[in-house]
């Protein structure tokens, strides 16, 4: 990649984790996809990541030395975005996980419409908008990432920046019919439009982008082919939206997976669990993952298959999340008791079905896990990628495990066919691909497992964003003249135009 000089990278969280000690605080390096992908890019062209370093006003400062001494040692500076407890509240808890969350992963009735955190929101975008103005001023490129920062470039537009502004989401993009159910969707796609290039996980994402940019008068559509979309902002400006979907650390997971440490582990997780065979998931506690479903699921594939009882046991890993909202307390509590029904349903002297851990766990536990298990359930009901499924095969470096993978995760359009696809909201057909896994000849297993290993590791992280960068750098081609919606591939029924409000 042709480095056009410094980058700026705009996320909610500072890619360091803040701890007190005593008087004074230690800054330890952050851990994740986006980090590993980033930091690399940051250290090599130099520039500044910009980001909320987990402390709100009302707790006093004493870290921002600490923080300034870490991002000298990085070779990129670290610019912290402030907030108060309120704004902090308002603005993440309420707006970007109380409405676009639920919203944009297909849950509008989950929805908490609240026009103050909306103004919360807005008060915080434009608190990163002036930080990130702080770090690069009127020009450099800037990439601002996910849900919670929609409106920060429009914000920098509006301050006077006119270099290039990127963006990408890192969960899906709805369709137009529950898109059209924000109050806000216009300012939304407006905070879109301000930037060069809208980078988005799959190709259906860039489809109903386009589409709802284009119903509420929000953009002209100069060309639209496959994963890629050359439109005209209101201002006149030409906006590339595309597909790039995220990839993870293939070599980090798989290397890890190969050692003796994981080989050990696997052999003593081997003899816990007994001379089953073992089904896994991985999830973060929420809705959207289907794990309820999942488990309806797993149960009925016991029932209509009565010889993999006391063959198989299936161990889900549930890693805590918003353990304080009443909504996550409550699903907590719904899948405590479906797995105590299940397993006191079929349990045996010898045998129990489901094995569950809610914690979290360190890399090579979750390594030897995914090395052993002959079968991985990632079955949410709406997912922007879902890197488990990846991380399953990166570690399946023996190539003997099957993944079940729902339709609805954004991984699916990589990893189809060699996944066995499901739709998670049918328990009967879940099931039976369960079973399918499950008895699945080795000689298939290990083909299908090795082409999606293959994806995988030609389509890292590191490959997504120096791809997502090179294109942010370049200026698009010139369009073509303007296509209309009908000419746009769309899935499912759509609403007609809708006309800008005056």
């Amino acid at each position: 990649m042709t480095a056009l000089g410094p980058l700026t990278v705009v996320s909610n969280r500072l890619p360091v984790v803040m701890c007190q000690e005593g008087p004074g605080w230690k800054v330890e390096p952050g851990a994740g996809g986006l980090v590993a992908a980033m930091r690399p890019i940051l250290e090599r062209q130099g520039g500044c990541w910009v980001g909320w370093p987990g402390a709100v006003k009302e707790e006093g400062g004493g870290w921002e030395q600490a923080l300034a001494a870490a991002g000298e040692r990085a070779g990129y500076a670290l610019e912290p975005v402030v907030m108060s407890r309120d704004q902090y509240q308002g603005y993440y808890e309420g707006f970007a996980n109380s409405v676009i969350w639920p919203l944009f992963h297909g849950f509008a009735d989950r929805c908490s419409f609240v026009a103050r955190d909306f103004e919360r929101y807005q008060e915080v975008n434009q608190h990163f908008a002036d930080a990130t103005m702080r770090c690069v001023g009127t020009q450099g490129l800037v990439w601002v990432h996910d849900y919670h920062l929609f409106e920060v470039a429009a914000r920098m537009r509006d301050g006077g920046h006119q270099g290039r502004l990127a963006f990408f989401l890192h969960i899906s993009f709805p369709g137009l019919e529950n898109y059209a159910k924000l109050p806000w969707r216009r300012e939304l796609l407006r905070g879109l439009m301000a930037h060069d290039l809208v980078g988005f996980q799959t190709a259906r994402d860039v489809r109903n982008f386009v589409r709802c940019a284009e119903a509420f008068g929000m953009c002209g559509v100069l060309r639209h082919e496959g994963g890629q979309a050359l439109l005209v902002a209101e201002d006149g400006r030409q906006v590339e939206a595309g597909a790039f979907p995220i990839g993870m650390d293939f070599e980090a997971f798989s290397e890890r997976a190969s050692g003796e440490e994981v080989e050990r582990r696997v052999r003593d997780l081997q003899d816990e669990i007994g001379p089953y065979r073992m089904l896994l998931g991985i999830d973060r506690l929420d809705y959207t993952k289907g794990l309820i479903h999942r488990l309806r699921a797993y149960e009925l594939m016991l029932e209509r298959h009565p010889e993999l009882q006391e063959q198989v046991v299936f161990f889900q890993l549930v890693v805590p999340s918003r353990e304080n909202v009443v909504e996550y307390k409550a699903l907590k509590r719904e899948f405590d008791r479906v797995v105590g029904r299940i397993n006191g349903r079929f349990s045996t002297s010898g045998w129990q079905p489901i094995r569950y851990l809610y914690n979290r766990v360190d890399p090579v536990e979750l390594a030897a896990l995914y090395r052993l298990a002959v079968v991985a359930l990632v079955t949410p009901l709406r997912d922007g990628m879902n890197l488990v499924a990846k991380e399953y095969c990166a570690c399946q470096v023996d190539e003997n495990g099957a993944l079940v993978l729902s339709e609805f995760a954004g991984a699916a359009a990589q990893l189809g066919e060699g996944a066995v696809l499901v739709n998670p909201y049918d328990r009967e057909a879940t099931a039976r691909a369960i079973a399918r896994a499950v008895q699945m000849d080795e000689a298939r297993r290990r083909t299908r497992m090795r082409q999606m290993r293959q994806v995988i590791a030609q389509s890292d992280v590191y490959w997504w964003a120096e791809r997502f960068l090179e294109q942010a750098q370049e200026a698009p081609r010139p369009g073509e003249g303007f296509a209309t919606s009908a000419q746009i591939s769309v899935i499912g029924p759509g609403l007609g135009p809708i006309a800008p409000q005056p």
